[in-house]
């Protein structure tokens, strides 16, 4: 038997074990809370409306659940199951972010679903930091977008017709419910499969007009009042996000058909950053349901100014990014956009299979502002033509007409060369063919390319794992979070900052 003075002994000497006691110095999980830390200190009125929906009262500090969540993406742990399932094992480097708390699987959800600015504001605070640590020099930001795809199957679609044919059967029968309505019959037919013989020719054109996922709302629909309400707004928000031709995502609706790199059709997002020169960091980034890159370059330089509050010297993109909005917004604000036209676009590619005749080939001399053919003819300047309300430069000889190769450069009349009439295109061209123009312009693979195999490959993101366009977009922000967070741990203590 154990004497009372020993047990009080024992109580005395019993310590409880200090979260990250046992973790490398050096861990990243130390950068990570600090940063987390600090941007609570610099910013407490972010902090002080923390909502955490309905139940008990606060026991979880913000600040260490956003902790959660940053450092998840390094452990590629991003759904809020497994960050609770994860902490069930507790591990250590979650016991130091969480102050030995552990909280449900619910309790993180909510955290995500009511306190989503948290997670872009402190995307804007790493750019804060890269900034004051001068990680970011604001010299060169190079744009590209890649896509990504969506957490929706492929074959669990409706089409428009379907809805349209739902919302006037809604419309016509629902409002009348008495036991000899149709309503009312629609209802004992789907669920307990009693039928009449007035109801046969309404069946008949519900299974021809509506396939297995309308049915599913119709069933749905006659559950309940809170049914029938619930399935009319989802039919509105089906609705808002039918984009002119193609079915609508039954799972994610605000996904897109979309082609990826690989020339395969899906349902996909556009995923667009943009990535700073000196040391690789991402100043800026937003995800898109857009298809293609062409409309995104002036929206991404307004961000890129927005976020660091100036204005970059020079905008490294691809030819899908080239518009004259983007073009004149850069000129004029005093940024230099290294943008290639589709011509020196092809230059640049590697294992481009190019024609003898291709446009390629003829040499733009700017002094005399004519084209040399490979043949050595000269295309002078013509006159201008209006092509679907863009006016185009354009460049042809008489001499075609004599030509021994005609049948292999045109099977027109004579050959010509168009080129996009806008003054400021021939100094986008003059910038870019410098010297200068064509080093800055290889430093652009590498930074945002580079960026997406990264996400790719360490993060382990081919695909959102997040439904909808918002879950979706700040997933990859704190993917971007943690890309900003790594570059600081990378480059400078901590304690400096």
């Amino acid at each position: 038997m154990v004497c009372c003075s020993f047990k009080a002994d024992l109580q005395a000497d019993f310590i409880l074990n200090v979260p990250g006691y046992n973790l490398k110095d050096e861990g990243l999980v130390f950068t990570v809370k600090f940063i987390v830390s600090k941007f609570k200190e610099d910013f407490p009125s972010f902090f002080e409306d923390f909502n955490m929906g309905r139940g008990r009262p606060k026991k979880y500090l913000p600040d260490e659940l956003l902790g959660l969540f940053v450092w998840g993406v390094f452990n590629n742990v991003l759904s809020c199951r497994k960050l609770a399932d994860w902490l069930d094992n507790n591990d250590e480097s979650c016991n130091y972010i969480l102050n030995n708390k552990k909280p449900s699987k619910s309790t993180i959800s909510r955290f995500f679903k009511y306190n989503k600015f948290l997670i872009g504001e402190l995307f804007y605070y790493t750019v804060f930091l890269g900034l004051k640590l001068k990680l970011i020099d604001n010299n060169c930001v190079a744009v590209d977008g890649t896509i990504l795809k969506a957490n929706a199957n492929n074959f669990n679609l409706i089409k428009i017709e379907e809805i349209n044919f739902l919302e006037k059967l809604i419309k016509k029968y629902s409002d009348k419910k008495s036991k000899n309505s149709t309503w009312f019959k629609l209802r004992k037919f789907f669920q307990k499969g009693k039928s009449c013989l007035d109801l046969k020719p309404l069946v008949d054109r519900i299974d021809e007009n509506l396939n297995k996922n309308g049915l599913k709302l119709l069933k749905t629909c006659l559950i309940s009042k809170s049914k029938l309400d619930y399935v009319k707004g989802f039919l509105i928000f089906l609705k808002e996000n039918y984009d002119g031709k193609h079915t609508i995502s039954f799972t994610d609706p605000e996904s897109r058909w979309m082609k990826d790199k690989e020339d395969k059709m899906g349902l996909n997002y556009n995923y667009q950053v943009a990535v700073d020169s000196h040391n690789g960091m991402v100043v800026a980034e937003y995800l898109t349901q857009a298809p293609t890159d062409h409309h995104q370059m002036l929206k991404m330089m307004k961000m890129v100014e927005e976020n660091l509050g100036q204005r970059p010297k020079f905008y490294l993109a691809d030819n899908a990014y080239l518009n004259n909005q983007a073009l004149e917004h850069a000129f004029i604000n005093g940024s230099i956009p290294l943008i290639p036209n589709r011509v020196e676009s092809m230059k640049h590619k590697k294992g481009n299979k190019i024609k003898s005749y291709s446009k390629i080939n003829f040499i733009y001399n700017e002094k005399e502002d004519n084209y040399i053919c490979p043949q050595n003819q000269i295309l002078n300047y013509q006159h201008n033509r209006k092509i679907n309300n863009v006016f185009y430069r354009v460049y042809s000889t008489s001499r075609c007409k004599i030509c021994k190769f005609h049948n292999d450069c045109t099977k027109s009349r004579v050959r010509e060369i168009m080129d996009r009439e806008h003054p400021l295109r021939s100094k986008l061209r003059q910038d870019f063919n410098s010297e200068l123009g064509e080093n800055m312009y290889q430093k652009r693979a590498p930074l945002s390319e580079g960026y997406f195999g990264s996400l790719k490959k360490n993060y382990k993101c081919k695909k959102v794992e997040r439904k909808h366009l918002k879950n979706a977009k700040h997933e990859l922000t704190l993917k971007a979070i943690a890309h900003n967070i790594q570059k600081i741990h990378k480059n400078l203590n901590t304690t400096l900052i």
